[in-house]
């Protein structure tokens, strides 16, 4: 029987769904990034401070393009944040920021993250650029190094050793178009169309479709201890929805838990 085929039977920290008056970490990356949030309940507390740490650095590096419109400052502060990996992947002191130092007391010793972080902070060059990509395999490749990056990463927080190709590329693929069909009236307001010419959303919908299916079937190898990592990749047929009103809360909550309890997404 696949690891996976058994219950995760995973229970959700509920004392962390209490609001802080004060914002932590977590809390931003609650505000900014809710689904991965959501996910990193299920994890052991300090399984679960890691997360936090991965997703709050990539938040901010997510964020540049709002914050910096020219390319040239993007690049700069881009540079920033990759040389501030690096340094504290070399042993040094982190730089004053809070994403940072969170980083640096949750991963000091992770060299594994490295390749991931180069991946995803040259992908996010093209952030600043105003023509649209200039195909959907270009849009994959971009999601591939950001999306893809990123879970690849988490799931090294949750187990070091383990490795899930096949299922990072769907499952991230689906996640991370999805995302891009969901943001595509924020890159309107800057002016900016994603699709290439010649495409459309529904073009992009089928490759979601297609990916989200493979990552389903995949998924039934992984070990319950990475759902902590991947979980919220159940919540994608609900938000491919084109129809219908992006799902409550509670409706995601659930979801979760129910993929954690049958060990499906």
């Amino acid at each position: 029987m696949a690891v996976w085929a058994r219950p995760f039977l995973l229970q959700p920290d509920l004392q962390s769904l209490i609001p802080n008056p004060v914002e932590t970490l977590s809390d931003t990356v609650r505000r900014v990034d809710e689904d991965r949030w959501l996910a990193s309940r299920f994890a052991p507390a300090d399984v679960r401070q890691r997360l936090i740490a991965l997703y709050a650095v990539n938040y901010e590096i997510a964020r540049t393009a709002e914050t910096v419109r020219a390319a040239p400052l993007g690049d700069i502060r881009l540079a920033w944040w990759r040389e501030g990996l690096d340094e504290i992947h070399a042993g040094k002191s982190p730089r004053a920021h809070p994403a940072l130092e969170a980083y640096a007391a949750a991963h000091r010793t992770s060299p594994y993250l490295e390749a991931s972080w180069s991946a995803l902070i040259e992908a996010r060059g093209a952030d600043f650029e105003l023509a649209p990509f200039e195909s959907l395999d270009a849009i994959i490749r971009y999601v591939d190094q950001t999306a893809g990056s990123l879970m690849q990463s988490a799931i090294a927080v949750c187990d070091a050793q383990f490795q899930a190709p096949a299922f990072v590329t769907s499952a991230a693929r689906a996640w991370g178009l999805t995302g891009l069909l969901r943001a595509a009236p924020v890159w309107a307001a800057r002016g900016r169309t994603l699709l290439p010419a010649g495409s459309s959303a529904e073009d992009l919908r089928i490759v979601v479709r297609a990916a989200y299916a493979e990552a389903h079937e995949v998924a039934r190898d992984l070990p319950a201890r990475v759902f902590p990592a991947v979980g919220y990749v159940a919540l994608t047929p609900r938000y491919l929805s084109a129809s219908a009103n992006p799902p409550s809360l509670i409706e995601r909550q659930l979801r979760l838990i129910v993929a954690s309890a049958t060990g499906r997404l």
